[in-house]
C-alpha cells in the first residue's frame, strides 16, 4: 500500500516540477513522510530528482547562465555534508514539522512576497550553501534558490531549466552522499526505483503542458497543494 501511495504521489509531484520546475520533493517529502521513515523518503526522492531533472534538463531548450549554475552547485557542495548530519540527528515527528513550516512560509512567501535580493555572488552563494544543506537532511534543496531567482524575472524556460540544471548536479553529488554515508541502501532507495517509469511519464506530460499552455493557472494550483501538503506534514508531526 506505501509503494502505491508513493507512486501516486511522486507522479504528481513531477508534473508539477516539469510545468513549473520546481515543486516535486516540496510535495512528495511532506506527504510521504507521514507512511515511510525520513531516510526512505530522502533517499527515494534522490533518485527521483535525479531522473527527473536529468530528464528535464535535456528536454528543455533554454540557454541558461552557466556562471550563475556553476556558483550555487560549488556553494551547496559545502551545504551537503552538513545536511546530511541533520538528517542523522532530527527525529522523524520534528523532521515532520521543519519540513511542513519549511514549505508553508515558502509557499506563502512566493504568493505574496515580491523578493529584491541583490544580484550578488555573496547571495547566490549563501542560497547555493542553504540549498545542500536542506537537500541532503529534508531532499527540499528548492526554497532557497527559487527565493534568489524570484526577483530576477527570467523568462519562463529559462527559469525552469536553471533550477533543474542545478537540482540534477546537486542531486549527484547527493547520491554519492548518501551512498558513502550508508544512509542510502538498496531497500532504503526501491522506492524510488519502482516509480523511474511514472517520472519519466509525468516529466514528458508536464512539459508539454508547460510548453502549451499559460504557466500561472498551474503554478497557483502547485502553490496551493504545496501550502496544503505542509500543513499536513505540520499536522502528522505533532500527532
Amino acid at each position: 500500500m506505501e509503494l502505491v501511495l508513493f507512486v501516486i504521489t511522486v507522479s504528481v509531484a513531477c508534473l508539477l516540477q516539469a510545468i513549473i520546475g520546481f515543486g516535486s520533493a516540496l510535495l512528495a517529502t511532506p506527504l510521504a513522510l507521514i507512511y515511510l521513515d525520513k531516510e526512505t523518503v530522502v533517499s527515494s526522492m534522490v533518485v527521483v530528482g535525479l531522473v527527473l531533472n536529468g530528464y528535464l534538463s535535456r528536454r528543455i531548450r533554454e540557454p541558461i547562465d552557466s556562471k550563475l549554475v556553476r556558483l550555487l552547485f560549488l556553494a551547496s557542495l559545502v551545504g551537503m555534508p552538513v545536511g546530511l548530519l541533520i538528517l542523522r540527528a532530527i527525529p522523524i515527528n520534528l523532521m515532520k514539522i521543519l519540513v511542513g513550516i519549511l514549505v508553508v512560509i515558502f509557499t506563502a512567501a512566493l504568493y505574496f512576497g515580491r523578493f529584491r535580493i541583490p544580484d550578488s555572488k555573496l547571495f547566490t552563494a549563501i542560497a547555493g550553501l542553504l540549498s545542500g544543506l536542506t537537500n541532503t537532511s529534508t531532499s527540499m534543496g528548492g526554497p532557497p534558490v527559487l527565493l534568489l531567482l524570484a526577483g530576477r524575472g527570467l523568462p519562463k524556460n529559462e527559469f525552469r531549466r536553471t533550477l533543474v540544471s542545478f537540482f540534477f548536479l546537486m542531486g549527484v553529488v547527493s547520491l554519492l552522499l548518501f551512498v558513502a554515508g550508508r544512509v542510502m541502501t538498496l531497500q532504503r532507495a526501491g522506492f524510488g526505483l519502482v516509480s523511474v517509469p511514472f517520472v519519466f511519464l509525468a516529466g514528458l506530460v508536464g512539459d508539454k503542458i508547460a510548453a502549451r499552455l499559460p504557466q500561472r493557472p498551474f503554478k497557483l494550483l502547485a502553490l496551493g497543494t504545496l501550502f496544503l501538503a505542509g500543513f499536513c506534514s505540520i499536522l502528522a508531526g505533532l500527532t
